[in-house]
């Protein structure tokens, strides 16, 4: 009698693909999602603004002599207007100077007058240290600047003082300063002092200078 035949059971490797697509949609994290790049517009106001506060750090530390302290204010202003320039050709907006002869601040052009800037910290308006003036000239003539208390009158509200406001230089959307301009920075008693200039062209510069 025939032995029956004896059936062999080999083990069968199966190789299936793994459809990706399916996978990373049924495996998908909750709450993930495509986060898009900066615009170069955005990068650019980066650059500015990060180049600005690493030019206020060398300002951080006051100088011991009279002459560093007028230097470092006269600095800070030609800093102060790079900045405001640049931000007027990339937001396409026009800024304003306004000078006092303690004190500047800068001004923002919004629908039919001028504002002073309170929310920018860099662009805020700054006070001059004591004994320390402004000596303003326009296009080669003197102006004759007055202090705040004397432009403001007592009874007058925030909202008359912004009417009051007028620069008396433009930061153009054009790369333009208008008109040309030098504002000298000086202590009482101190022979020396620092010029800041700015040109039509949009170039400006600080340099030191004596009486």
């Amino acid at each position: 009698m025939a032995l029956p035949a004896a059936k062999a059971y080999l083990p069968i490797s199966v190789h299936g693909t793994l459809n990706k697509t399916k996978f990373n949609t049924r495996f998908k994290l909750p709450g993930f999602s495509r986060v898009d790049g900066f615009t170069l517009l955005e990068l650019m106001i980066v650059i500015v603004i990060v180049a600005i506060l690493f030019s206020f750090a060398t300002l951080t530390i006051r100088g011991s002599s009279p002459e560093d302290l007028i230097k470092e204010e006269a600095h800070r202003l030609h800093r102060l207007i790079q900045l405001a320039l640049e931000e007027a050709v990339l937001k396409n907006t026009e800024y304003g100077l306004e000078f006092k002869s303690n004190s500047y601040r800068f001004l923002t052009y919004t629908g039919d007058q001028w504002q002073a800037i309170s929310s920018d910290k860099l662009l805020r308006e700054r006070e001059l240290p004591e004994d320390m003036e402004i000596e303003l000239a326009i296009e080669q003539t003197d102006i004759i600047i007055g202090d705040t208390a004397e432009t403001i009158d007592q009874d007058s509200d925030e909202e008359d003082e912004e009417k009051k406001a007028k620069p008396q230089v433009f930061l153009l959307s054009s790369e333009e300063i208008t008109p040309e301009f030098s504002a000298r920075f000086s202590l009482h008693g101190i022979e020396t002092s620092y010029i800041v200039t700015g040109t039509i062209d949009g170039k400006n510069e600080v340099k030191a200078s004596d009486f």
